[in-house]
């Protein structure tokens, strides 16, 4: 039996272009008619075109599939499909983060009223942070540094922040650097050597909405005020450096931009 290819192509959803690219692949083989040349596809075509088709849905490139459907040995398969899992179950860990992320934020611009400027004690959390005298001296060392350019390059699940140094709840003076933080829930996404940043982490965390306004020190001593006081009333001590996370930024009614950050502070009873 021989099908056309316009008959094919409709049937898999594909242009004629395509199963003549995958002909000039070498991926099919089909015969021409002796009086017009159209091109004649056999059931063995069809069979092949539905492995292209599965084996594409899996991640595998054209030259990878042609391989696999020429003489590619059983175990080499097997390592083929594993390297494909592997990275599927990566893509599926970037993207469960990216939900979480959208998530948090989303939950947490729907309370922006009753949550700002209001500490609260909330479950433990932990994350990497790597921080910087300025943002400018950050990026002096992204040429220098591997690591940076994977955080950076890692975003939306890292993100710029202001670092709270366990020692300036002892000693308030001190300033504040910037950095980048990691969350640990994202870390499994990102291909980062995370030893060379600190890391900050409680059983419990006091948590602060806020607006972010400029300048940026001006609004974190506010709040570092506000949860001061609350770590005071609630006996509760920092365990590790403090650092914010930026969730949005957006329009209101009137037309005037909002960005709003979060405070986090690890802490224990």
């Amino acid at each position: 039996m021989k099908i056309s290819i316009s008959a094919l192509s409709v049937a898999y959803g594909l242009t004629p272009e395509a199963l003549r690219f995958y002909e000039e692949k070498g991926l099919l083989t089909p015969q021409r008619a002796t009086r017009n040349g159209f091109r004649q596809f056999s059931l063995n075509d069809v069979q092949r075109l539905g492995f292209i088709k599965s084996y594409q849905r899996q991640g595998f490139s054209l030259d990878e599939i042609k391989h696999i459907l020429s003489d590619c040995p059983q175990d080499e398969l097997i390592a083929m499909m594993d390297a494909k899992r592997s990275e599927l179950r990566e893509q599926l860990t970037l993207t469960r983060a990216i939900y979480d992320r959208l998530t948090a934020g989303t939950d947490l611009l729907r309370d922006s009223e009753r949550f700002s400027m209001r500490p609260r004690l909330c479950q433990g959390c932990a994350a990497y942070l790597i921080d910087f005298a300025s943002v400018s001296d950050l990026f002096s060392q992204a040429n220098k540094s591997a690591l940076l350019k994977d955080l950076i390059d890692a975003f939306p699940l890292t993100s710029y922040c202001t670092v709270v140094p366990l020692q300036w709840f002892q000693q308030q003076d001190i300033p504040l650097p910037v950095g980048i933080c990691a969350p640990v829930e994202y870390t499994t996404a990102i291909h980062a050597d995370f030893s060379g940043m600190s890391m900050s982490a409680g059983p419990k965390s006091v948590r602060c909405l806020f607006e972010l306004s400029n300048p940026e020190s001006r609004t974190i001593s506010q709040v570092l005020e506000q949860c001061t006081a609350f770590l005071a009333e609630h006996k509760l001590t920092p365990v590790s450096s403090g650092y914010t996370r930026q969730y949005a930024w957006f329009c209101d009614e009137y037309a005037h931009k909002r960005h709003y950050a979060e405070l986090i502070i690890p802490v224990v009873d």
